[in-house]
């Protein structure tokens, strides 16, 4: 038993005979004749690997990045052989149709940073934000889609997120993290932290410290 796996990124064209279709695989792919459709915001080449001894006819991954998988049996869609997916009129779908099961349909497989750097841009209502922040922690993508898209008031002329520019981008200082909230503070109040910065990657200090070494106090 080996039929195939194909990835896509439309799963219409295999919407024909008996199918299924779901978040992830949603039923055993083994059935003769059956077509299991399973969106996913990713699947490694180890998992693709361990399906395809149990697929019967057609397990169809709809997924934004599909692993590089050399065989007979992984097939990839036109789809994802053509040029960089356009996802803006599903954003504007979301943003802009009261048909909301339209938009949704749309917009199932936008990358949800995305979706959220739209919405961040177009919507400041707190109640929209809390849902969110709800459905975020226990759903997967599917399920936050959805809360996006149906939460969501329509807006007449959606905004753009402005896009920074390179040298405007926030460059992390060598030796902190993006979670390290404070790390702006660290750095211009203690002088040792920020001497080792400078000798290794003065680039990367905060706007407002000094380039040149500084001296270091100390306790007597």
């Amino acid at each position: 038993m080996m039929g195939v796996v194909i990835f896509t990124h439309d799963a219409s064209p295999y919407k024909q005979g008996e199918y299924v279709e779901g978040e992830g695989i949603i039923c055993s792919p083994t059935t003769k004749d059956l077509t299991v459709i399973a969106h996913m915001p990713r699947m490694t080449k180890e998992e693709c690997m361990s399906w395809l001894d149990y697929v019967a006819y057609r397990l169809v991954i709809v997924c934004n990045n599909p692993p590089k998988i050399k065989h007979d049996n992984v097939i990839y869609d036109k789809s994802i052989k053509n040029s960089k997916i356009d996802y803006m009129p599903a954003i504007q779908a979301v943003l802009k149709w009261d048909n909301k099961n339209r938009a949704w349909a749309l917009a199932k497989d936008v990358p949800i940073p995305l979706m959220l750097s739209f919405l961040r841009e177009n919507h400041k209502d707190i109640e929209l934000w809390r849902l969110l922040a709800k459905s975020f922690k226990w759903c997967p993508n599917y399920y936050q889609m959805a809360a996006i898209t149906f939460g969501c008031n329509v807006v007449a002329r959606p905004s753009y997120p402005a896009k920074k520019r390179k040298e405007e981008e926030d460059i992390l200082p060598y030796g902190f993290r993006e979670s390290d909230m404070y790390r702006d503070e660290i750095i211009l109040g203690d002088t040792k932290v920020s001497n080792e910065i400078r000798s290794v990657a003065k680039d990367t200090l905060p706007k407002k410290a000094k380039k040149r070494k500084q001296k270091e106090m100390g306790w007597i």
